[in-house]
């Protein structure tokens, strides 16, 4: 599957202008920056939204811009401490059609919720293995990434299973931990990181059904972190599917605290899912 790869692009409006990411592959828009009036450039993006079939539109904001989204039809999904260089940031959406507001799954993701959080008192304990190799990855590990990305999931919110785009991301801020067992990547994980904001998103997390159970990615997250705090970032957070038990453990036991859900917001293995918000800070 071909998946264009959503770029910032300026719009101007009435009396103002906006740098926005239209992401027609998760059909959604995000609004990154405006400057004018947000009741003129909500009249443009719901003629745009309309236009393309857009079924959410977001923004990460401080606090003080909470009531100005909220004035017109966006709700609280999440909130990121120390997301926006030491400043907390509040994830805002606005649904644009019904059925986008609406999940199934609450009770289903709330007992995920509810067992991951078991595990935030437990002790992490460094994972060493004899079989695995664990290293960072380079462009030559490219292909062997869009590879494991591409088994792993029928459906992934970004083109991880082309390798152009995997070399094109680790030229832009993203940072890859591997696990690699006879030669070949089993199990990875990335960091994408904001220099400016001083943030990171572990993210890409994925590992082939063989090597599962393991610990593996947990591991990876750990050398991940340190990697991170040795950069001096000063807070991380993660998006995992509302339903997958593992992953909302996995980030549990590494301490990161619940932010929130965001409701049908990314599409992976051939639909949209719920995301949970876990922040940890360094």
């Amino acid at each position: 599957m071909i998946v264009e790869i959503p770029k910032i692009e300026k719009i101007e409006f009435s009396g103002g202008s906006a740098r926005i990411k239209f992401d027609e592959f998760n059909q959604r828009i995000k609004i990154v920056s405006f400057e004018g009036d947000i009741k003129d450039l909500m009249n443009e993006l719901v003629t745009l939204s309309s236009k393309h079939k857009v079924g959410k539109i977001f923004s990460i904001i401080p606090k003080e811009k909470i009531q100005e989204f909220k004035e017109h039809g966006f709700i609280m999904e999440a909130k990121i401490n120390h997301f926006l260089n030491g400043n907390p940031a509040y994830f805002l959406s606005k649904f644009m059609i019904p059925e986008r507001k609406m999940s199934i799954l609450i009770p289903e993701e709330e007992e995920v919720l509810i067992k991951s959080r078991e595990y935030m008192d437990e002790e992490y304990e460094y994972e060493r293995y004899s079989e695995y190799v664990i290293r960072s990855a380079g462009e030559e590990d490219a292909a062997q990434l869009a590879k494991l990305y591409d088994s792993v999931f029928e459906t992934y919110p970004s083109p991880m299973n082309d390798a152009d785009y995997i070399k094109y991301v680790m030229d832009n801020d993203v940072f890859f931990k591997v696990a690699v067992y006879e030669d070949e990547i089993i199990s990875a994980a990335s960091a994408d990181m904001d220099p400016k904001n001083l943030n990171v998103e572990m993210t890409d997390c994925a590992t082939y059904k063989a090597h599962r159970g393991g610990g593996l990615m947990g591991r990876l997250i750990f050398d991940l972190e340190k990697e991170m705090k040795s950069r001096n970032y000063k807070v991380l957070y993660s998006t995992a599917r509302a339903t997958s038990a593992g992953m909302n453990i996995i980030f549990s036991k590494h301490n990161y605290e619940y932010g929130g859900r965001l409701v049908n917001h990314c599409h992976i293995s051939g639909k949209f899912e719920d995301m949970n918000i876990w922040v940890k800070e360094l």
